[in-house]
């Protein structure tokens, strides 16, 4: 017995899903988008052939991160994270708390660009604060590695925090 691709979902998540094809379409054709749509939430099972490329590229440019795509699909599906998406591109955001001062950050965990290099998400800079207001946190945050994102980010807005220097530990004479 075949599966009908739209079972289960309502006309909204096909129109969603309609979105979703939309920008794989002007990903594929390197078009520029001008529409300033609020990113909308999408269920990764929907998105994963369009958001998993994206992820597989930030791993490999990344190396020091510890994940897997994989954990990433299963942190968005177990609730831990959400994927959205816009016309510029797509996020995937999580909640993290300080369990000293039980403060509350929006992390955008992973996001990637429509078109590479054009900071698509500060676009949506209103509705990240509206997202972390709705979602009672006190911060906003972004973490990378790519030094050329310092100036840019100060220049938005954005105040580097913290800056992780990592040591190796050495056994034997060798590291582990």
């Amino acid at each position: 017995m075949e599966n009908d691709e739209h079972e289960g979902q309502t006309k909204e998540s096909q129109g969603k899903l309609a979105m979703v094809v939309s920008i794989a379409e002007g990903k594929r054709g390197n078009t520029q988008t001008n529409g300033s749509s609020p990113p909308l939430p999408f269920d990764i099972r929907h998105a994963w052939d369009i958001v998993l490329p994206g992820i597989e590229q930030i791993l490999k440019e990344t190396p020091q991160l510890t994940f897997r795509p994989e954990d990433v699909y299963t942190e968005c599906r177990e609730g831990r994270a959400q994927l959205y998406m816009s016309e510029k591109g797509w996020a995937i955001l999580t909640r993290e708390v300080d369990h000293f001062t039980d403060e509350h950050t929006l992390l955008i965990w992973l996001a990637k660009s429509v078109n590479p290099g054009d900071h698509s998400w500060v676009y949506h800079k209103e509705w990240l604060f509206e997202l972390a207001r709705e979602q009672q946190c006190e911060y906003i945050e972004a973490r990378s590695a790519i030094k050329e994102l310092e100036p840019y980010a100060e220049a938005t807005g954005w105040i580097v925090d913290t800056r992780v220097f990592r040591l190796e530990v050495e056994y034997d004479g060798r590291e582990s």
